[in-house]
């Protein structure tokens, strides 16, 4: 029998954490494009192998850990430039600061970073955004900032749209996501950038994710959502302010979840919810009082081809009106596609403190027919 010694097993892959490095830079209309051929969006399948892939991705992708100068969050140097320290960048010099969880951990402590505008505490109505676990902190879909432009596919173009809504709502932006702590690196990751991290060689299976790399009060999907209302939300934000949520995804079964068993608290302060929906269903509202306000004062946008804001059929699983979000097939989509609309209903909600949605029975149909 013979065996390979480790000292003779292929060295992993590397790529350079930077734009220039990898062969791309931001165009004029803020698409992310190949230097070689200008009109080149991002090519993912440059091998065969998977690693290799895995690996451009994540650089792509990547934000290097920063330069810690203190335990306040505003004294950080960050020492390259790629996907998500632009789309940082952009937002932090937008109005929107990154807040600690647990509230006042040190930056050099594991904690999850997520957004919330300058105002929280003084605005009169505030958006709470709960998105996909899979996702970083401040993107919606790096399939639309790969293709569209960065603004669209990540929270750049939505906090520009929140801050002209006519009541300068507050806003804060969860991050279920970077829920694993990189004790090296000293900053929150996803399962997905954990697993792009450097190995021992390129054939080694993904460092082991043990209970040291857990975030107190926010190791879970559920843990994150309850320490987002309770310590930001519960603390940070005016108690007068309303309250409209918006959702996508597991985040939005996470987050349903959680208001029905605290309903009692926060009845009397959320106005109106937003999802994007595939995951929350009426059967699963267990507080009838939550069941009735879901019905008159939230909407699902549903992944379809129809044209945004179209009706379609799903009250009755849902437990709420349904729309078009103008996405034909990816979930992840349905914020950057839709956002818009989903400020007008809340601010429809806003003006009217006695709205209350007129439930919608589309009929199903079959080849363009009704079918009964």
């Amino acid at each position: 029998m013979f065996r390979r010694l480790e000292s003779s097993l292929p060295k992993d892959f590397e790529f350079p954490a930077d734009l220039e490095g990898l062969g791309y830079f931001i165009n004029e209309k803020d698409q992310i494009r190949m230097i070689k051929n200008h009109s080149q969006e991002f090519h993912f399948f440059i091998s065969k192998n998977e690693r290799v892939m895995e690996m451009q991705r994540e650089a792509m992708n990547s934000t290097l850990p920063p330069i810690i100068h203190s335990s306040n969050s505003s004294q950080l140097t960050y020492p390259t430039v790629c996907i998500r320290r632009n789309v940082t960048d952009r937002l932090l010099s937008s109005s929107l600061n990154i807040t600690r969880l647990p509230l006042d951990t040190p930056a050099d402590q594991p904690h999850v970073p997520v957004l919330t505008s300058a105002n929280i505490s003084t605005a009169k109505r505030v958006i709470i955004y709960v998105g996909e676990s899979a996702q970083d902190l401040g993107i919606f879909a790096y399939r639309i900032v790969g293709q569209e432009t960065i603004a669209s596919g990540s929270a750049i173009d939505f906090n520009n749209a929140v801050q002209a809504c006519p009541d300068s709502p507050g806003l804060v932006m969860a991050n279920p996501g970077q829920l694993i702590w990189h004790r090296r690196g000293k900053q929150a990751m996803t399962l997905p950038t954990w697993n792009a991290l450097p190995r021992a060689n390129a054939v080694s299976g993904p460092m082991r994710i043990d209970v040291k790399n857990r975030i107190p009060r926010n190791s879970t999907i559920q843990e994150h959502v309850k320490c987002v209302f309770e310590d930001v939300v519960g603390k940070l934000v005016d108690k007068d302010a309303r309250i409209n949520i918006i959702a996508v995804g597991d985040g939005a079964l996470e987050m349903t979840e959680y208001l029905q068993e605290e309903w009692d608290q926060w009845q009397n302060r959320v106005d109106a919810i937003v999802v994007g929906a595939s995951h929350v269903w009426k059967t699963q509202f267990s507080d009838e009082r939550f069941r009735v306000f879901w019905g008159k004062r939230a909407r699902a946008y549903i992944v379809s081809p129809e044209d945004l804001d179209c009706p379609l059929t799903g009250r009755d699983d849902f437990g709420c009106n349904c729309y078009s979000a103008d996405e034909a097939y990816y979930l992840e989509c349905i914020m950057p596609r839709a956002y818009q609309s989903m400020l007008r209903f809340f601010q429809m909600v806003a003006d009217d403190s006695r709205y209350e949605a007129v439930a919608q029975h589309v009929p199903e149909t079959i080849n363009g027919e009704e079918e009964v």
